[in-house]
């Protein structure tokens, strides 16, 4: 079982092993790179439990990512015996120098090398380090122990520590690597001549018997002596002698001088399996891959900049556009001008009969909230002398006067973000019903507002990318793109409401959005059209809309990318301490469109990446959602999390489902086939409440669900009520009050949320 590592955490701690505003990825890869250009760092993720052993896996990789060139490896790629060589004196060398860079992680050397080499990461059990293996080994394990582990080197060992000591730069690795390959094989060369060879351990260890041919089992008396000599001087290195650690050491540029001349002698020794190796670190690189987790693929994204001039639509382009295009409808039809006269008076009838409505809710507003403030009073000592307390003066010290405090209130503020896509347009009317209902709620309780719709149809400069070369298109576009940024579509945000209109202004637009849901409900229901012929005729036809409000596809998470700025600009200038963001919605998001990336000639194209968990990047932090729909709910939910959370604001979501049977109640209600206890419970509350309300929804405080057959704004009036019988008044007022109620929950359901 292994633990979750916190990716932003250890972003966190590779940002201080860089000591650069550097980017920190962590991903399904199996080393460590850098993009220098970008500034990116790309490290693995390992699946470990110690802390020490992740710290100093990443830490080692850090240092590989800063410290070693990256045509370095190219160099040496055909001489794999070199290549060996030079990877265990890159490690010891970068390794000194994070640590001495970052003084903190030594400790997590310290203990993740303990940790590594108790499980036998090195692969050593059963060896004697001193005798059974050869100087590059020996060297990995000293400088990976950090110079603690007991190991025996001979004379001349030492004086190669030294020089090691002495690597500062990657040619300085190169250089000594070769010096110590060839020095490596002199000695083995001198080992063949050990009439016991092919019985040592060493020969095993390193499939040196693999080099040997018929003249090195010949031996002359010569071989013999020279031999004895030989295994005399390896018996006595094999015995830790505490004289020769006060042995002065030469220099370290004498050294290497003299090693150099010890080094030049032959070529690699035969070839196949025999070639020289470094058998601990072949064996660590080997479990550490086990260590790495390949299955979490991570695709990060930051969020681009919104050009508001291009997205944003104000309330006075919108209102504006309307007028010029009904006067275009009017002039060509006659029955167009008999549907604006009866769209007045129908709008100024649904007004008035929702006036209780939204009376209902201001009084339940300022209850909600003037309860919570009377919860949050005190009561505090006022240093004034009551008298009429001096009576109790001899049993009794709390003679002054109280004073109730009730705590200053909260400042509210409110933003709602309709959808306005082609998937809306059988539930739009009832919609819009509700949603003008909140617009009068908070022009009534005199809380800054303001109200959008996204659409896809607000330009004919749709295509952000060129359809071939798929290159940033230049010449209009609603984000300022950069390298790494999520690629999104232009669309367009209309302010369709807001605190800053004029009461007078306020009402057109509301009658427009009115006539706007008119036409999509009537579009979209013929059988209420036919079977009320006569009344359809007499008002006249609906002049519909300009064409760039029409209906389209799904930019929500394009809407949430601009939300996110404009939630911030409306906090700080109206100083909103409580505000909650709404968004009346039936569905996901556009799919994902993929990553902006860069040419080599600097420009900028959308590149389409596999998929993967999320992680969408701010100034503050990186946020990951482990919602399975990637390219719809994933993006969507993170976007969320992310205004929720870096505005400290409550986001409630309402969903309209067409129907109880499919895959979109499904979705949120659980399988008809399979219900679990937790689905029957919402599909009961949905029934009975005629509201869901889910509340692990990724993204939302809370989201509702609703049933569009229940959506209708009743207002029932007593007066109305022709008969003056008990029985029919008792009925219709029993359903008058089941209509407040049950008609009204999209208002009734966020107010207790918001006050």
């Amino acid at each position: 079982m292994t633990t979750q590592i916190n990716i932003d955490s250890k972003s966190q701690l590779a940002k201080l092993i860089a000591t650069e505003n550097i980017e920190v990825q962590h991903n399904a890869v199996k080393t460590a790179s850098f993009d220098v250009k970008n500034r990116i760092l790309t490290l693995p993720i390992f699946k470990v439990q110690s802390k020490d052993v992740y710290d100093m896996l990443i830490a080692h990789e850090c240092a590989h990512a800063l410290y070693t060139p990256e045509n370095g490896w190219k160099e040496i790629s055909d001489d794999d015996e070199l290549r060996a060589y030079c990877n265990v004196l890159e490690d010891c060398r970068i390794d000194k120098l994070i640590q001495s860079k970052y003084p903190g992680v030594t400790r997590n050397y310290f203990n993740g090398f303990d940790i590594l080499y108790k499980q036998d990461f090195f692969g050593i059990k059963d060896k004697d380090v001193s005798i059974d293996l050869m100087l590059i080994d020996k060297i990995n394990l000293f400088y990976k122990s950090s110079k603690r582990m007991n190991i025996n080197f001979t004379g001349e060992e030492k004086d190669w520590l030294s020089v090691v000591d002495d690597i500062k730069t990657w040619e300085d690795v190169v250089k000594v690597a070769k010096l110590m390959l060839n020095w490596q094989k002199k000695q083995i060369e001198k080992l063949k001549k050990l009439p016991n060879f092919d019985n040592l351990q060493l020969v095993e260890n390193y499939n040196l018997d693999d080099n040997l041919d018929s003249d090195n089992n010949v031996n002359t008396k010569a071989d013999k002596s020279s031999d004895k000599e030989s295994s005399s001087d390896k018996t006595s290195s094999n015995n830790l002698d505490n004289d020769n650690t006060e042995d002065k050491k030469d220099d370290a540029k004498e050294t290497l001088d003299k090693l150099h001349k010890v080094g030049n002698g032959s070529g690699p020794i035969g070839g196949g399996k025999g070639k020289l190796t470094a058998i601990t670190d072949q064996s660590f690189e080997s479990k550490k891959q086990q260590l790495l987790d390949t299955s979490s693929k991570y695709l990060y994204m930051n969020i681009p900049e919104p050009n508001f001039n291009n997205c944003l639509i104000s309330y006075d382009t919108f209102i504006n556009d309307f007028r010029k295009h009904i006067q275009v409808e009017i002039k060509k039809y006659e029955r167009c001008n008999r549907y604006y006269n009866w769209l007045k008076t129908d709008f100024k009838k649904f007004k008035n009969d929702n006036k209780k409505t939204v009376m209902y809710l201001v009084k339940e507003f300022e209850m909600k909230k003037a309860a919570t403030s009377y919860k949050r009073a005190s009561t505090d000592k006022t240093g004034v002398i009551d008298p009429l307390k001096l009576k109790n003066y001899k049993f009794s010290d709390d003679l002054f006067k109280r004073l109730t405090i009730l705590p200053n209130e909260k400042n509210h503020g409110m933003m709602m973000l309709l959808d306005w896509s082609g998937s809306m347009c059988d539930v739009l009317k009832n919609t819009v019903d509700q949603l003008i209902n909140l617009v009068y709620f908070c022009q009534k309780i005199q809380i800054p507002f303001e109200v959008y719709i996204f659409s896809s149809e607000t330009s004919d400069k749709n295509n952000a990318f060129d359809y071939d070369d798929k290159k940033v298109n230049k010449t209009f576009n609603s984000f300022n793109f950069k390298h790494g940024d999520i690629a999104l579509d232009n669309f367009g945000l209309i302010n369709i409401a807001s605190h800053r209109m004029k009461k007078s202004i306020l009402d057109e637009s509301m009658m427009y959005l009115y006539s706007m849901g008119l036409y999509y409900g009537d579009r979209y229901s013929y059988a209420r059209r036919f079977n009320d012929i006569d009344s359809y005729m007499s008002r006249g036809e609906n002049f519909g809309m300009p064409y760039k409000y029409h209906l389209g596809n799904t930019p929500l998470n394009e809407a949430l990318v601009v939300c996110n700025k404009l939630i911030s600009i409306f906090k700080k200038k109206y100083n909103i301490e409580k505000m909650t963001f709404i968004t009346l919605t039936d569905g996901g998001a556009n799919s994902y469109r993929g990553v902006i990336s860069t040419f080599e000639d600097g420009s900028l194209f959308n590149s389409t990446k596999d998929y993967g968990q999320i992680v969408l990047k701010t100034k503050k932090k990186k946020y990951t959602n482990n919602n399975t729909n990637f390219y719809r709910s994933g993006v969507t939910g993170t976007l969320l999390d992310i205004i929720r959370k870096e505005h400290n604001i409550n986001t409630i979501g309402f969903h309209i489902l067409k129907n109880l049977r499919g895959w979109e109640a499904e979705r949120y209600l659980g399988s008809s086939h399979s219900l679990s206890p937790e689905d029957l419970k919402k599909r009961e509350q949905l029934r009975k409440d005629k509201v869901a309300v889910i509340k692990d929804q990724p993204g939302y405080d809370e989201f509702y669900i609703l049933n569009k057959k229940h959506l209708n704004v009743e207002n029932a009036d007593l007066s109305d009520i022709k008969s003056d019988k008990t029985k029919d008044i008792r009925k219709a007022f029993s359903k008058s009050m089941k209509g407040r109620i049950t008609s009204r929950v999209l208002l009734n359901k966020f107010i207790e949320k918001v006050a």
